[in-house]
């Protein structure tokens, strides 16, 4: 289930800015910090996506990756 997050708005950058600029983002300060409250990690990610509309949006970036322990080299393992 796709995740957004309250209070972050991201807008196309108006037609006569610089090049460099490729979109505005807007933050409600109130609707962030209740939003922020419901994740407990430090980072929150966030993909730019663009919908069928065509209007900008935030969504929560919730990949994590899988934790095994087969990935971990022992010593013995080592190549060298």
């Amino acid at each position: 289930m796709a995740k957004f997050l309250n209070g972050f708005m991201v807008k196309e950058a108006h037609p006569n800015s610089p090049d460099f600029i490729k979109c505005k983002v807007s933050i409600n300060i109130p609707s962030i910090t209740e939003a922020f409250a419901e994740f407990d990690n430090e980072w929150i990610n966030l993909d730019i996506k663009r919908s069928k509309e065509g209007k900008l949006y935030a969504q929560v970036d919730e990949w994590k990756p899988e934790s095994s322990e087969e990935g971990e080299a022992s010593g013995d393992d080592v190549p060298f």
